[in-house]
């Protein structure tokens, strides 16, 4: 049987792994979130891009 004194060293070893595991899952949400702000730039870009592309394809037909 463990005294009192090993069985709370313990205990608060177990929460900073859950913390430390909160933390990276949080860091890993954080990296995915800057990710996906990248790619919608990125398509932001190319669609504006193709719109560019239409106007002038439709400028050279006359269109307006």
């Amino acid at each position: 049987m463990s005294d009192f004194f090993s069985t709370a060293i313990a205990f608060q070893q177990e929460i900073l792994r859950a913390q430390q595991a909160q933390m990276d899952a949080a860091q890993k949400a954080l990296d995915m979130g800057r990710q996906m702000m990248a790619a919608q730039a990125q398509s932001q870009k190319a669609a504006k891009a193709n719109l560019q592309a239409w106007n002038r394809w439709a400028s050279l037909w006359g269109w307006k």
